[in-house]
């Protein structure tokens, strides 16, 4: 079959989680014998990654212009595409990829993040109000108001993405489940996927250090490196042979490395952009403060490479990859004290630590490729079929 991933940016494996579990199935697809190609809308050059697909950009830097429609439509016929993947499914740029004219083309569309995300922030309200009596008045009536405005947002999106789709993919059971609860939304139409764990080529043994991980974007909305930081303030004194790392680059790195200066915590490393792999074979524990995740690489790929991990309890994905205190350490959302402890445990005994790493690696073998990779043959099988 002919495949083309659509999405806005390129599938450079290096450049984010997106981007590796992207290039894991399409290198998997390959060796099926199928035919991929990439529609980009940005692209470097300069990029010199030999990606497993041919790489085509839209021409016109308007990105809903009638320019890369018509291009879009042309390229559908003349490689007689047979599968549009679109990885845009959390974005209104699904609209330029699910029109696909006249093209008989079967339409996937991919969520990676927890379709409903949205609906768990809590709305700022009576911010600015003084008096507690109104602004208790102004949250209560307000509050559920919002939400139900939010819900009725969301419906008319996913329901827009069916409309438009043949199939949408969801990261978990949980996800479809909270839609068929939330939205009262039931259809066949919406698959429960996990995305596979990324091909790390890593040379050389697995050789376990006295080192944290917490690898993500750092920026303050959702990855929240600030609640790791002061996590650890709470209990550095006490592993100074422990040391964390910070990798990832973003535009709060200056202002993490002033707040890690003013906890006075002296055994942390922010690395900046880098490839992980190398760091997952020496770390021995990875930590996560996000608010949210939709099924999140850096975990499983971590746990495959024998690290144990310790996370906030932030989002429902986790109950496919963690059982607490088995294969992982999972803390109540927000509570930085229960999470110093968990983690602080996890530094302090070395065979309890080993053990959950050791089962953190046997748990996600099931999200390798060659597992999660024949459960989409047999969803293309379905729609060409």
């Amino acid at each position: 079959m002919k495949i083309l991933f659509c999405y806005r940016n390129w599938m450079n494996p290096n450049k984010g989680g997106v981007q590796r579990v992207s290039d894991t199935l399409a290198n998997y697809f390959k060796t099926k014998g199928h035919q991929l190609y990439y529609l980009t809308f940005e692209y470097e050059k300069e990029d010199k990654y030999q990606f497993p697909a041919e790489l085509i950009q839209l021409p016109d830097s308007d990105f809903y212009s009638e320019v890369n429609v018509r291009f879009y439509h042309k390229l559908l016929d003349d490689l007689s595409i047979d599968i549009m993947i679109n990885h845009d499914a959390a974005n209104d740029r699904s609209r330029l990829f699910l029109n696909t004219g006249r093209s008989s083309v079967k339409k996937i569309s991919l969520y990676h993040t927890d379709p409903l995300h949205e609906l768990n922030r809590k709305p700022n309200l009576g911010g600015r109000i003084n008096n507690e009596l109104l602004r208790n008045l102004v949250v209560n009536n307000l509050s559920g108001l919002i939400q139900k405005l939010r819900i009725g947002k969301k419906k008319k999106q996913i329901k827009d993405l069916l409309r438009n789709s043949d199939r949408l993919i969801v990261l978990s059971k949980q996800h479809k489940q909270r839609i068929e609860t939330v939205l009262n939304i039931k259809t066949p139409k919406i698959v429960a996927l996990s995305n596979p764990i990324a091909i790390l080529n890593v040379e050389g043994e697995i050789l376990k250090k006295k080192q944290i991980l917490f690898v993500a974007r750092m920026e303050l909305v959702v990855k929240r490196p600030d609640k790791m930081l002061k996590i650890w303030s709470r209990i550095n004194d006490k592993h100074p042979d422990w040391e964390l790392i910070f990798l990832g680059d973003g535009p709060e790195k200056d202002k993490m490395i002033e707040l890690a200066s003013s906890l006075n915590i002296s055994n942390v490393r922010f690395e900046g952009f880098v490839l992980p792999a190398p760091y997952y074979q020496e770390a021995s524990v990875l930590c996560m403060t996000s608010e949210y995740e939709g099924f999140p690489s850096v975990l499983v790929e971590a746990m495959e490479k024998e690290m144990a991990p310790v996370t906030f309890n932030n989002w429902i994905s986790l109950k496919d990859v963690i059982d607490d205190g088995k294969n992982g350490l999972l803390a109540s959302r927000d509570n930085l004290d229960q999470f110093a402890e968990k983690l602080d445990k996890l530094l302090s005994e070395d065979s309890y630590r080993n053990e959950i790493a050791l089962n953190a690696k046997v748990s996600v073998a099931k999200f390798k490729v060659e597992n999660i990779g024949p459960l989409w043959e047999q969803l293309f099988k379905e729609l060409v079929n």
